[in-house]
């Protein structure tokens, strides 16, 4: 017997007719929000909007925010209209601007119209304990608070001063509701928060199984570690969640499907915020780069910061720069590397923020991969490089180094690890001081016990040669490593902590 879906029929359509884009009337394409009165469109139909085609409202370039939500829900249309085989939903004649707001996203969500909200300029402004109006919604446990801040696109991933996000407070506290809410929105099932816990290890610790079988749906991944090596099911505290965590092939029904994920590539490659850092530029690009800054007002520096967002560099015909200090920054922080090619991209476009910047992202700086790789470790938030690790330079304070074509002093040297999370010891460790330590596991090891430096948190950092001050007394211990500084240069240019051995190092 055919099954029949009328009244799911009716209800899909009318919620697709609400997802409508407000000027076209179609099914949004890469769906965008104004921030300033709320309205959702197809990006290409207000990307150069003065004001909003439903209310007039005028409308800045920086007011116009990919809509996370409205994308997602887009998709889980689709993925219900292939079930019930109703292929035609968004095929629908309709004058977008009679289409109301009151018959938008908000109203399905019956978000209360009289309520007081944030300011939308300040919606991820931190309080005194780094607390957002979302994490500040979500600990009142006020779900409708909660769903008009991530429609304003309030960012479900950021931390308190604690280390807290939203996602892992809701969990800890048990509130499934608000929990789905940020992972639809968002929310990184696998952030790092803590003391390096994920939410995963929040729902094990506080017995919560609905919320960790809602974390396992969004594929987090059971087996990452916190800074002590413990996984989730280390903290279990009932034999219901030590099953729901043991390492078991999962079944089709478990794994979430492509669509139901909310930030696709094209979101997550692109940025609205640029500081610039030119390093090493020929004459012409330098000059063109400063045409563009103007343009596109954006701010340009002079030397690396921590709020630089874009460095600019050449590149050979593989897409492979040069290593320079800059570089080095720009990797252990996970800046955007792009090649000088974005620069005359940048120079014909009106808007740049919606560029897909992996295009002009560099390959290597040499190894392959690299800036990559350290750019999505800190888009996953996830800890630094030299997390957990601690630092002792035997270095001269007035001397230059130099490591292959790149010249260091010691301050070049405790601003990278400082830009890594790692801490810098100003008096040498005694190894024997550190046995009754509590031991902590640095973040980039954490996952691999076999690793030679998985217990290993401090370092002497030395450079060879009697005349330049080699230690007498090295040390080879699985908590302490006198290493050369070739190694921690090594190790930044691989973004991994380096096996010793690989150097030819004991």
């Amino acid at each position: 017997m055919e099954t029949s879906w009328v009244n799911t029929t009716c209800a899909l359509q009318d919620f697709a007719n609400a997802l409508l884009c407000g000027k076209c009337g179609s099914k949004p394409v890469s769906p965008v929000r104004l921030t300033n009165c709320g309205h959702f469109f197809c990006r290409n139909c207000v990307q150069s909007a003065t004001k909003c085609n439903k209310c007039d409202i005028p409308v800045q370039p920086k007011e116009i925010k990919p809509d996370h939500l409205v994308s997602s829900l887009i998709q889980n249309c689709d993925v219900i209209a292939d079930i019930i085989h109703k292929r035609d939903i968004w095929d629908i004649t309709t004058d977008a601007s009679s289409i109301s707001l009151d018959n938008t996203i908000s109203t399905i969500f019956h978000t209360p119209k009289k309520q007081s909200y944030p300011g939308m300029r300040n919606i991820n402004k931190p309080n005194h304990k780094g607390e957002t109006p979302l994490h500040r919604a979500c600990l009142k446990k006020n779900a409708e608070q909660v769903k008009h801040l991530l429609l304003l696109n309030a960012n479900p991933n950021t931390k308190d001063h604690a280390g807290w996000t939203p996602l892992q407070e809701m969990v800890s506290y048990g509130c499934t509701e608000i929990c789905k809410l940020l992972l639809n929105c968002g929310a990184l099932p696998d952030i790092s928060g803590y003391k390096s816990r994920k939410p995963l290890h929040e729902a094990a610790k506080c017995n919560r199984i609905e919320e960790a079988k809602l974390l396992l749906h969004y594929n987090a991944d059971k087996n990452l570690p916190d800074q002590y090596g413990k996984k989730p099911i280390d903290y279990c505290k009932s034999e219901k969640m030590r099953q729901l965590l043991m390492d078991l092939p999962r079944t089709p029904s478990e794994k979430i499907s492509d669509l139901d994920q909310t930030l696709d590539k094209s979101i997550r490659s692109r940025c609205d915020k640029f500081v610039i850092l030119a390093s090493n530029l020929k004459r012409e690009n330098q000059k063109l780069l400063g045409l563009v800054a103007a343009k596109h007002k954006f701010k340009m520096l002079t030397t690396y910061r921590p709020s630089v967002t874009h460095v600019i560099v050449e590149t050979n015909e593989q897409n492979i720069t040069t290593l320079t200090l800059d570089v080095l920054f720009s990797i252990i922080y996970g800046s955007w590397l792009l090649s000088s090619e974005w620069i005359r991209l940048a120079e014909d476009m009106d808007e740049i923020a919606n560029v897909d910047l992996e295009l002009f992202e560099v390959n290597g700086a040499p190894t392959s991969d690299i800036p990559r790789k350290a750019r999505q470790n800190a888009e996953c938030q996830n800890p630094r490089l030299f997390n957990n690790c601690f630092f002792y330079f035997s270095l001269q304070a007035n001397t230059t180094y130099h490591i292959a074509d790149v010249q260091f002093t010691k301050n070049d040297l405790i601003s990278l690890v400082k830009v890594g999370e790692g801490t810098v010891l100003t008096r040498e460790p005694n190894p024997e001081d550190l046995k009754n330590v509590s031991q902590v596991i640095p973040f980039h090891t954490a996952n691999d016990p076999s690793h030679p430096l998985h217990k290993c948190t401090h370092y002497i950092i030395y450079v060879p040669g009697k005349k330049i001050g080699e230690p007498l007394i090295k040390y080879n211990m699985p908590h302490i490593k006198s290493l050369p500084l070739v190694w921690l240069i090594e190790c930044i240019e691989k973004f991994t902590l380096v096996n010793p051995a690989h150097l030819g190092l004991c």
